[in-house]
């Protein structure tokens, strides 16, 4: 299993930040149902970021997927007003589960 795990930090306006985020969530899961999403936020030490984290049988699928998402127009468009809210670009990392 690959997990991909994505921060993206947010402003003082982090309800609707967090309403984006759940629609981009409920967008991926419609359109691509073997991918498993999680949104996180840290309750201690740095704040201001919100993680998105997904799961994937294999890194085929992970690339397979990936390359799907980034010709959906519409993900772009709600990922694109995510990152627009701040500016920063996000911090991306990538886990093997140990079996």
């Amino acid at each position: 299993m690959i997990i991909h795990q994505r921060e993206i930090s947010y402003t003082s306006d982090y309800q609707t930040f967090f309403e984006a985020l759940v629609k981009a969530k409920m967008h991926i899961e419609k359109r691509f149902p073997e991918v498993s999403v999680e949104l996180m936020y840290n309750l201690a030490g740095e704040r201001g970021f919100a993680t998105i984290q997904t799961r994937y049988p294999s890194l085929a699928d992970y690339e397979r997927i990936d390359s799907e998402m980034d010709q959906d127009e519409e993900l772009m468009k709600l990922l694109e007003d995510l990152i627009g809210s701040t500016g920063n670009l996000p911090i991306d990392q990538f886990y093997r589960v140990i079996k």
